[in-house]
């Protein structure tokens, strides 16, 4: 039922995708890059919020939302740390399917909708080793719009190996990512 109603809002939700041409136009669940995150949630919830990926204080830190969501089970966002105004620099948001041919299925439907609105938008499609597994054993099969890259909307489905799940920090997923130029080289410097 989930993905009926995420692939239901997509459809109807990205019509208005079609006049956007920056990265800060697009919104997942009433979300935009730019936003003020404390505009729309207390100090405190985010604080509450932060995943602690990290050990240590990074440049960037992610928050993130599993509660009064319409279309998906989380959102993550990424923002500056010391950043008294949590802009939001980067937006991820997933639904949790275990199977991969489930997900793979419900991205191709997510996917062919997204090619009909983006039709002048450079598209990549591929499978590659996701960077979160050391020992190279989880993939990512990733649908990618680029948008004056390295800004690019990213459709895409997570096989995480057994290690992975096990270890409690992985998850597989069905996400959509707006990413930003400033997020993605945090993330090719190794998140220094």
């Amino acid at each position: 039922m989930r993905i009926f109603l995420l692939l239901f809002i997509l459809i109807f939700g990205i019509q208005s995708w079609t006049q956007a041409d920056d990265i800060r136009d697009f919104q997942i669940e009433g979300f935009s890059v730019g936003d003020k995150l404390s505009e729309k949630m207390s100090i405190k919830e985010i604080d509450e919020n932060i995943i602690p990926y990290f050990q240590d204080q990074r440049k960037y830190y992610i928050v993130g939302k599993t509660y009064d969501l319409n279309q998906y089970d989380q959102i993550e966002f990424y923002i500056k740390s010391n950043d008294k105004s949590y802009e939001i620099r980067t937006i991820g948001a997933g639904i949790f399917i275990n199977n991969l041919n489930e997900c793979l299925e419900e991205k191709k439907k997510v996917v062919k909708d997204l090619d009909k609105v983006f039709t002048n938008i450079k598209k990549r499609s591929g499978k590659k080793k996701h960077e979160a597994d050391p020992k190279g054993n989880s993939l990512q099969y990733i649908d990618q719009y680029d948008f004056n890259y390295p800004n690019h909307i990213r459709v895409e489905c997570t096989d995480y190996s057994e290690e992975m799940l096990n270890s409690g920090l992985a998850s597989n997923s069905l996400s959509v990512v707006i990413m930003t130029k400033e997020i993605n080289d945090w993330i090719s410097s190794g998140y220094k």
